[in-house]
């Protein structure tokens, strides 16, 4: 005889929320009825519909906003380890699969959370090292299951485990960094990306150590950037300027960022390349704004600016500091000019950076062509049911 489950908690969905419930993975404190009895943090838990018939299986969480991380939609399915392992293993089956039709990549996200239905839970691998970002509760309570899946599966040198001070207070976690398994790498990690050789400073980078998701945008854009000048804004660890360099044919390369420890990074990659780029350290608006009242002309510039709202009250903020990036990038483009513009705002809209650019195109009197319109690179899918998935736009533009 098959042993059934023993039955789990229930948590009850507001009668007002009920009508327009969705598979939306997250569920927010103010959409259920408070538990009568108190639940512990991390438990398993049912989400019933006011009727009483069964919706969904998450992972409550009494300290967040997110109450409830949903997992699955079959009643069937029991949430536990082997779920778990299940869901990673489908995960790398599809980076596999890209793989082996095109080329083995260094540095991969094997696990891109809401896009590969484990909320909260993110896998970056640079080189033999393996960094594990964890953004909920819900997944540091699977860190053993997770840790001993990817020692078999991907035979790492070492694995870190992030949770960062924002997902330690927005979860109820300590902010931490541990080495799970071996140890840290002595020195920064080299990668290939388009043949430009990156040293990665994995222990002290942004996030985890690297930004994967533009590594195709990266590629595309070096394909529009022909001969003349190229501006690189918030160049990080100079990611752009080298791809350019490598598929482009820029005459001239300036990159700028406000961070010196990226700076200096970005200077040992253009070193390890071979390539001539003139680093500045600047604050990026002002930057711009001198070049403009120096008459300076580009014929590419590229604006990859760094997440600009966190939260809906930061919106309006972070559309006016797009409108006057964008503004003085096109006034610095010489006519026929090629502009990279990128949002990593999950916030800000694909809509709304294109009604920046006609409201530029107004102002300037310049006539703005859309070239390409793309997201995040494949490793990092998009959950249908979780809009705030799709976060990444790299429009490229051609500026008459």
């Amino acid at each position: 005889a098959t042993s059934r489950m023993p039955p789990l908690p229930e948590l009850f969905l507001h009668s007002r929320r009920a009508k327009h419930f969705d598979r939306h993975p997250w569920v927010l404190a103010h959409s259920v009825v408070q538990p009568t009895a108190e639940l512990p943090a991390g438990q398993v838990v049912d989400l019933m519909h006011p009727s009483g018939n069964w919706l969904a299986r998450g992972i409550y969480n009494p300290h967040s906003k997110i109450r409830l991380r949903l997992y699955q939609w079959d009643r069937a399915l029991e949430l536990g380890s082997a779920w778990i392992e299940s869901q990673l293993q489908q995960a790398s089956a599809m980076r596999r699969q890209w793989m082996n039709a095109h080329h083995d990549l260094d540095a991969l996200r094997w696990v891109n959370s809401e896009g590969d239905g484990l909320s909260g839970l993110i896998v970056d691998q640079f080189g033999d090292y393996v960094i594990v970002h964890v953004t909920s509760l819900a997944m540091w309570t699977w860190l053993d299951t997770i840790r001993g899946w990817l020692v078999r599966e991907l035979q790492p040198a070492g694995i870190c485990v992030r949770v960062d001070q924002g997902t330690a207070t927005r979860e109820g976690l300590e902010a931490s960094e541990q080495w799970l398994d071996g140890q840290a790498p002595q020195e920064p990690i080299t990668i290939v990306e388009h043949g430009v050789r990156f040293q990665l400073d994995i222990l002290s980078g942004q996030k985890t150590g690297y930004y994967l998701d533009q590594r195709a945008n990266r590629g595309r854009s070096a394909k529009w950037i022909t001969e003349g000048p190229l501006l690189d804004v918030c160049c990080y660890q100079g990611g752009f300027s080298l791809v350019a360099c490598q598929l482009g044919a820029p005459t001239s390369v300036e990159a700028v960022d406000s961070s010196r420890p990226a700076l200096e990074l970005a200077e040992r990659n253009a070193q390890a390349n071979q390539r001539d780029i003139d680093f500045v350290q600047a604050d990026c608006f002002d930057y711009l704004e001198h070049l403009v009242q120096q008459g300076k002309q580009y014929q590419t510039v590229v604006l990859d600016p760094p997440r600009m709202a966190s939260s809906r009250q930061q919106v309006r903020a972070a559309l006016r500091a797009y409108f006057r990036l964008n503004s003085a990038a096109v006034r610095l483009l010489q006519p026929g000019g090629t502009l990279v513009t990128c949002s990593c705002t999950g916030r800000v809209k694909k809509s709304d950076l294109v009604g920046i650019l006609a409201a530029i195109a107004a102002q300037t009197g310049r006539q703005l062509q859309i070239l390409e319109s793309n997201g995040a690179d494949f490793d990092h899918p998009i959950d249908v049911n979780c809009p705030e998935s799709e976060y990444l736009k790299c429009l490229i533009c051609r500026v008459i």
